[in-house]
């Protein structure tokens, strides 16, 4: 029953419009713009270049800044599908064997990249993109980057069913959580946390908003 009720609240109408949501107003890549590869993501109009997937697929590399990257690409480009493309350069560079060897096996860096690049491919029906977010978040609760686009991609289907308080809320909670490890530049909050918060003012308990 649990299950079921997930899968309702994350699959949306194709016909909602979210064109200003959770998963399409949080700008946080405005933070990394001193960065190079970000800039050039976020010119690419979803044209990736090689070098920027060897630096998302390279396990050196932090996944915060890699995240900054898919945010900076961002969503309906035409013709592209980002999660499409990077799960079929992942399972080659890593040598999974299947979709369901990489679901299992992948580490919880590579499902957060892949879940948050389909939830913005398909961000009115997030479905399979919260059940691998959720996979990731198994795998690393106390990161703060993968706390971050777990709850983007499960508010999406909160809100797309007016349930804007308890997604605002959500959000709000991983700020006084303690066990979470902060894995993402400072700056980047405020594009974070900006939308989510201005959508709370008209709950009726404002003040746990203050």
């Amino acid at each position: 029953m649990k299950k079921l009720f997930l899968i309702l609240i994350f699959t949306f109408s194709i016909n909602s419009v979210f064109a200003d949501s959770p998963l399409t107003s949080s700008v946080f890549y405005q933070a990394y713009l001193d960065m190079p590869i970000v800039q050039e993501a976020f010119k690419s109009k979803g044209k990736i270049t090689d070098e920027t997937w060897v630096f998302i697929l390279d396990d050196m590399n932090p996944l915060h800044v890699k995240l900054a990257i898919i945010n900076a690409i961002g969503f309906e480009h035409e013709g592209v599908m980002l999660s499409e493309m990077y799960l079929m350069y992942v399972m080659k560079a890593k040598n999974y064997q299947s979709y369901l060897d990489f679901k299992w096996g992948a580490t919880s860096d590579e499902l957060i990249c892949y879940s948050y690049m389909l939830a913005l491919d398909n961000y009115y029906n997030t479905t399979d993109a919260f059940e691998i977010a959720r996979e990731a978040l198994r795998k690393a609760p106390n990161s703060f980057a993968v706390n971050i686009v777990y709850n983007l991609i499960k508010s999406q289907g909160l809100t797309a069913y007016g349930e804007y308080c308890y997604a605002s809320k959500l959000f709000l909670e991983i700020k006084s959580n303690t066990n979470i490890v902060m894995d993402m530049r400072i700056e980047a909050l405020s594009y974070i946390f900006e939308y989510m918060i201005s959508v709370s003012e008209n709950c009726k308990t404002n003040n746990f908003y203050k």
